[in-house]
């Protein structure tokens, strides 16, 4: 599959996974207009198989939604963060990537199934913990990830 790149992507929704400097796992969508890294359009089917793989999981906590944000249970938000991830969704405008939804018990990388974990280890951000979040801007997504996690 060809490599995909910013402009490519543009104005279609598109899914990515990372994990923070805990090893805890967030669900990114870029809503059409958001960041997506490098390591991502690389291989955007790597991260389509990973996601189907976590929604075929069984749930495992309760979801959160974040106040104030557009979330409805059974949404892709809500699914994720009942399967312990940390639930992202950015804008069809770009900008900042806002927490919808978030885990009551989050799970780490290594909690994942093996075909998920590898992907979500690719992009790891070491100076971010998802679970003091509210938001990410593009910037700090921007920034080189650390190296993936064993």
């Amino acid at each position: 599959m060809a490599q995909e790149t910013q402009d490519s992507i543009q104005g279609f929704e598109y899914d990515w996974l990372a994990c923070d400097q805990e090893g805890f796992v967030g669900f990114f969508s870029t809503a059409g207009g958001g960041y997506a890294p490098d390591e991502f359009l690389q291989d955007v089917h790597a991260h389509d198989q990973a996601i189907s793989v976590i929604r075929s999981m069984a749930p495992c906590t309760e979801p959160v939604p974040e106040p104030g944000q557009l979330s409805e249970p059974g949404d892709p938000w809500q699914q994720m963060a009942a399967r312990g991830l940390y639930a992202f969704d950015s804008s069809f405008h770009g900008g900042l990537y806002q927490l919808t939804a978030a885990p009551t018990d989050p799970v780490r990388l290594s909690d994942l199934p093996e075909a998920a974990a590898r992907v979500a280890g690719q992009l790891v951000y070491r100076g971010l913990r998802f679970s003091a979040l509210k938001s990410i801007s593009e910037d700090l997504l921007r920034a080189r990830p650390g190296q993936p996690l064993p």
